[in-house]
């Protein structure tokens, strides 16, 4: 009734094998299409995210006709683009935590170059401001960092820009796993210049 198995003759015995490589490929598979999903979902959450950021530089860039001509912000015209992009990003997805979402607005304005005297770029003001959630949300590299991006406008002078940085932490399982980060984050920031 019972015969005699040894290690010899399990590893040669052919009986179930398509059984054992079906549970294996089955469970990697399973694991490519969860990977591909939670890939989908993150670039998806993305994608919303730099719209967002857009929509909203695209707000703050339209100083002369939203805001009074006034071309510095304060925080609360920060504060409105925040709640601005918290509803931009419920229409898009009605079942998206917002509660954890930051932003982070830089503006920089340069000296007049007729004022000056010659055509160098001085910053005259810099200045940034958070509004939402407590997490840090910061650009890949700071505004004040980038003047090479300004161009002179009609009237002679360097155009003040904005840069809108958008912050959400990520529910994507990948990113936790390979993250060093104890929140990873993901973010989308959009360049502007006033109009």
């Amino acid at each position: 009734m019972f015969k005699n198995m040894n290690v010899l003759n399990l590893w040669t015995d052919k009986r179930a094998a398509v059984s054992v490589e079906f549970v294996l490929i089955s469970i990697a598979l399973i694991f490519f299409i969860f990977f591909l999903t939670d890939l989908v979902i993150r670039q998806a959450t993305v994608g919303k995210l730099d719209r967002v950021s857009y929509s909203v530089a695209g707000i703050l860039r339209e100083r002369i006709q939203l805001f009074d001509a006034r071309e510095t912000l304060n925080q609360q015209d920060v504060d409105g683009a925040a709640d601005l992009a918290k509803k931009i990003l419920t229409d898009m997805n009605s079942t998206i935590d917002l509660s954890q979402m930051s932003l982070h607005v830089e503006e920089m304005h340069f000296e007049d170059p007729i004022r000056l005297g010659d055509d160098r770029k001085q910053i005259k003001i810099y200045k940034s401001w958070d509004s939402g959630s407590s997490v840090q949300c910061m650009p890949p590299q700071p505004l004040n960092e980038q003047q090479q991006l300004t161009p002179r406008g009609s009237y002679g002078r360097w155009v003040p820009l904005y840069q809108v940085t958008v912050c959400l932490p990520t529910f994507s399982w990948f990113m936790r796993l390979t993250s060093t980060d104890e929140t990873p984050m993901m973010s989308s920031f959009a360049i502007v210049m006033l109009r």
